[in-house]
C-alpha cells in the first residue's frame, strides 16, 4: 500500500489538485480495508517532496511547488484523517481540511507573493491575448477591467482550486469507505460560519481589503457547496429524472447571481446544525 502514496507525493510536486483528489480517494479505499490503514501509509506521501525540498529546493519556485505538495496537499489529507480519528463526522473533517487550505493559502501568498504574482500576471496576459486573437471585436476596456480584478485574486484562485479538488476527493473517500452522509441531510458544522463573519470587518480597512476578498471567496466555498446540495435536494423532490436535474443545475449556475444566492442558502442552512463539533462518523 505504500507505493501509491509514494507516487502521489511525486505527482503533488507537479499537479497538487490532482494529487489531492487521488490521495483522498486512495485513503478512502484503504479505510475500507482497515480504518487505521490510511494513517499508516500516508507518511510515504511526504517522502519525495521532503527529500526534494531538502536537496533541490534552492530556488524560490522549487520551494513553492514542493511546499505546496507537503503543506497544501499531503498535510490537508492528513488533517482530514486526524479529524476522523478524533471522532469528527466526515463533513466536519472536510471543514477542518478546508480551513487548512485557506490558512496555508494565505501564508503562501504572504511568503511568496512577490514571486508568484508576476507569473500569474504573465499567464493571464497570455490567456487574454489568445482571447483577443479568437474574438477580434471584444471590448478592450472589459478585458483590462477583468484583468485588473482577477489579477489581484490569484491567492483565492489557488485556494478555490485546492478546495474543489479536496471536495471531489471527499466524495470519493466517502464512496470508497462507505460513509453514508448526504450533504443535503447532514449540514456542514455551524461553527464554520463564524470564520466568515470574522473576516467581514476587514472590508472596512482599506489596506486590508485585498486580504478580505482573498479570504472571503475561498471561505464561501463550503456554504456554496451546501447550498448546491440543498437546491439539488429540492429539485429532486420535484423532478425524478437525473438528466432534468443536471440540466436545471447547469442553467442555474450559468448566472453569477445564483452563486451568491446558493452561498446564502448554504450559510443559512448550516446554522441549523445544533452541534459545534459533530461526533461519531466511522467507515462501515
Amino acid at each position: 500500500m505504500f507505493l501509491i502514496p509514494l507516487l502521489l507525493g511525486a505527482l503533488a510536486t507537479i499537479l497538487p489538485p490532482l494529487a489531492l483528489t487521488a490521495l483522498m480517494a486512495h485513503n478512502g479505499h484503504a479505510a475500507r480495508l482497515h480504518p487505521q490503514l490510511p494513517l499508516k501509509t500516508i507518511s510515504w506521501f511526504f517522502l519525495i517532496p521532503l527529500v526534494s525540498l531538502l536537496f533541490f529546493g534552492s530556488d524560490v519556485l522549487s520551494q513553492v511547488h514542493l511546499t505546496d505538495a507537503v503543506l497544501g496537499t499531503g498535510a490537508i489529507a492528513l488533517i482530514y484523517l486526524l479529524a476522523l480519528k478524533a471522532g469528527a463526522r466526515s463533513n466536519t473533517a472536510f471543514t477542518w481540511a478546508t480551513l487548512g487550505i485557506i490558512v496555508y493559502g494565505l501564508l503562501r501568498a504572504y511568503a511568496w507573493g512577490s514571486h508568484l504574482e508576476p507569473l500569474h500576471t504573465e499567464a493571464l496576459n497570455s490567456a487574454f491575448e489568445q482571447m483577443r486573437q479568437i474574438q477580434q471585436n471584444i471590448d478592450e476596456s472589459v478585458i483590462q477591467a477583468t484583468l485588473a480584478a482577477v489579477n489581484k485574486l490569484w491567492p483565492a484562485q489557488w485556494m478555490i482550486t485546492q478546495i474543489l479538488a479536496l471536495f471531489v476527493g471527499f466524495i470519493l473517500f466517502k464512496s470508497f469507505s462507505r460513509i453514508d452522509e448526504p450533504l443535503s441531510t447532514r449540514a456542514f458544522p455551524a461553527f464554520y460560519n463564524l470564520f466568515i463573519l470574522a473576516v467581514l470587518p476587514l472590508y472596512f480597512i482599506p489596506s486590508l481589503r485585498l486580504y478580505f476578498f482573498n479570504a472571503l471567496l475561498p471561505l464561501c466555498m463550503i456554504p456554496f457547496i451546501q447550498g448546491v446540495a440543498v437546491a439539488n435536494q429540492k429539485i429532486a423532490s420535484i423532478f425524478r429524472s437525473k438528466v432534468v436535474r443536471v440540466v436545471i443545475m447547469i442553467l442555474l449556475l450559468l448566472n453569477y447571481i445564483t452563486y451568491i444566492l446558493l452561498t446564502l442558502i448554504g450559510f443559512a442552512y448550516m446554522w441549523k446544525s445544533p452541534l459545534i463539533l459533530q461526533q461519531g462518523d466511522t467507515p462501515q
